[in-house]
């Protein structure tokens, strides 16, 4: 009888088990796919673009003295050859290094400077497409067409204020792979 007791006791709380699971999931208010294609040819990029350094020019404050101001933006080439003959565009897809590397309200690499000497406040480094159009971080860049084996992909940077900002030192550094629209 006491084994029949819990048997059940068991069966009682597996069917309680699943009603609660069917109720969880019929509280479910959307869901998220994600779909892509991975691809085993694609373009090499330059030596003088592994690595690529972007000095930003010296600005004052003044210029940055409020949210949503932004100043002193500088252009940058990627370069990649070897593109195999089936791949005719491709472009940058800019990514932050590390979870505090981004801004996710304004898409932007954050000042990251840790250095001997005052750290900047306020101020962040924003991407841009070679149209000037901003380039949120997670995002595609645009795209350059691929011609003899070879391609540059233009992008610039530039400061970016969330407040009025204060004197000192600026790093962001982001992280790209190359995609193929």
């Amino acid at each position: 009888m006491h084994k029949l007791t819990l048997t059940l006791c068991a069966m009682a709380l597996a069917a309680a088990s699943t009603s609660a699971l069917a109720a969880d999931e019929a509280k479910t208010q959307g869901t998220v796919t994600f779909n892509g294609e991975l691809i085993a040819e694609t373009c090499s990029i330059a030596s003088d673009s592994v690595d690529r350094q972007v000095q930003l020019p010296k600005v004052s404050i003044q210029t940055l003295n409020a949210a949503g101001t932004n100043a002193g933006s500088k252009g940058f080439d990627l370069n990649v050859e070897n593109c195999p003959e089936g791949i005719t565009q491709v472009a940058a897809h800019f990514e932050a290094i590390g979870s505090t590397g981004v801004d996710s309200s304004t898409g932007n690499l954050t000042n990251q400077y840790q250095g001997a000497g005052t750290k900047a406040t306020n101020v962040q480094v924003r991407l841009y497409n070679s149209d000037g159009q901003q380039l949120k971080l997670g995002e595609t860049g645009a795209a350059a067409n691929v011609t003899d084996g070879k391609a540059t992909m233009r992008y610039y940077g530039g400061y970016y204020a969330t407040a009025a900002t204060t004197a000192g030192l600026v790093y962001g550094q982001a992280s790209y792979t190359l995609a193929y629209p």
